[in-house]
């Protein structure tokens, strides 16, 4: 048996991409799901890859504390490491901050924040002892600009990214690395979920509404394709140290250097007239 790699949110989209590449790396993947039945995707390519027996589909909701509490038990009682989380569950919440109630605000941040402090927390005591590890937190191109119509998804993707830096001063005097990984436009499902989980608003915002909802389905028809993520998790792997953060796609590249460097005013100007025409 090798070491322990978690990942949550496994089921699809970067996901599994995550799980597979684990599996190839040699890694015993405990791949958490919310519904062990939706795994089967994930137990038939470990099968192909001969690896069924270093997988372990584990039934994991973020916002269960009784599950994260089984999974560290279960973790401290092991006599392997884990060397590698990856905190991937969440989910966009469309919609404009006056269509969006205080219910839909809290579960965003309870899966895409909370969620992830949770897990991490719990785990931290096993990392801070074996002095080792990779903890790798998937934010979002929305983690560096927020975009209108997401300010749910934008405001939470902000939290991890200050969480993530604050706990990576933390952990490095024990070695252990925190890295956000921060994707533009994939086909992972995200965009589909956010037209489904969108809030409706006031007959004013219909244009913005409108033209964010074609966006959206452009997004998920058009965007990259998800399996760019294993690279880059095979970056964090290797290196010796890792860095904080990791554009993903041409749509990070260009937030991620050129945000910095243009006025403020003249990026308004683009967002307002791409969203408004």
């Amino acid at each position: 048996m090798g070491s322990y790699a978690v990942v949550t949110g496994s089921s699809g989209g970067f996901g599994s991409v995550f799980v597979r590449t684990l599996l190839e790396k040699g890694y015993d993947v405990i791949a958490g799901v919310r519904d062990t039945a939706k795994g089967e995707t994930l137990v038939q390519e470990a099968e192909k890859l001969g690896k069924q027996d270093h997988l372990h589909l584990w039934q994991l909701d973020v916002t269960n504390p009784d599950d994260i509490k089984r999974l560290a038990s279960f973790l401290e009682k092991t006599s392997q490491s884990v060397e590698v989380l990856i905190n991937n569950a969440g989910y966009c919440q469309g919609g404009v901050v006056e269509g969006l109630s205080e219910e839909q605000w809290q579960e965003q941040f309870d899966v895409n924040v909370f969620g992830v402090i949770r897990l991490t927390k719990a785990l931290l005591p096993l990392f801070r002892k074996q002095r080792a590890g990779r903890i790798i937190n998937i934010s979002s191109i929305s983690g560096r600009i927020g975009l209108p119509g997401m300010a749910a998804y934008a405001a939470g993707k902000f939290a991890l990214e200050g969480f993530s830096e604050s706990l990576r001063y933390e952990m490095l005097p024990f070695q252990v690395y925190v890295s956000l990984v921060e994707p533009g436009s994939y086909r992972t499902g995200i965009w589909e979920k956010a037209l489904q989980e969108r809030a409706h608003a006031d007959e004013a915002y219909d244009t913005l509404t409108a033209n964010l909802e074609n966006e959206a389905s452009q997004a998920a028809s058009g965007s990259s394709d998800p399996e760019a993520a294993a690279s880059i998790l095979k970056n964090i792997l290797k290196a010796k140290k890792p860095a904080l953060r990791y554009p993903m796609g041409t749509s990070a590249f260009l937030y991620h250097f050129v945000k910095p460097l243009i006025p403020s005013r003249l990026l308004e100007w683009i967002i307002i007239r791409r969203v408004q025409r």
